[in-house]
């Protein structure tokens, strides 16, 4: 998967393993929440909008989907691709990937803009600069395959 905005590295640190010796399952969730974090600061709703604006993103939906364990010390990155953005909202695609490339894992996410001024949080549009990142990373990756893992519904049947 090629990816428009910068990959983020990591290294399983040993909180991040569980009683069965390897990554446990919210670490997985920390590594795609922090590069989200990390794609924010990139498309300018950094630590400084958000505090002067008061504003921010919820997660309206998160799927892992796990793929290998992961031990710990062990490097991997991860990727952030946009999949699709309207006024308030934004549809993420995440890879998680070792050293040698092979997938770890993968998360899809929804992510909603909020502004929490007027005391109670309420959705807004997204900062005109935002929204034309966002449409400038979205048009970039439009032409990739949609990824397969996100046609799948979860469930046993």
């Amino acid at each position: 998967m090629s990816i428009a905005v910068s990959r983020q590295a990591f290294s399983v640190l040993p909180d991040w393993v569980d009683y069965n010796g390897h990554m446990g399952d919210f670490a997985y969730g920390i590594a795609f929440s922090r590069s989200v974090t990390a794609l924010m600061e990139e498309i300018a709703l950094d630590e400084s909008y958000r505090t002067e604006n008061e504003a921010t993103l919820y997660t309206l939906e998160m799927r892992i989907g796990y793929q290998r364990e992961c031990h710990e010390g062990d490097t991997f990155t991860v990727g952030t691709r946009v999949l699709a953005v309207d006024l308030k909202r934004m549809h993420l695609y995440q890879e998680m990937l070792d050293e040698s490339g092979e997938r770890l894992a993968w998360c899809e996410q929804v992510l909603l803009h909020v502004a929490r001024k007027s005391g109670e949080p309420k959705a807004a549009p997204f900062p005109p600069i935002v929204a034309a990142h966002l449409e400038t990373l979205e048009r970039a990756q439009r032409d990739q395959p949609y990824p397969d893992w996100l046609n799948r519904r979860t469930g046993i049947g």
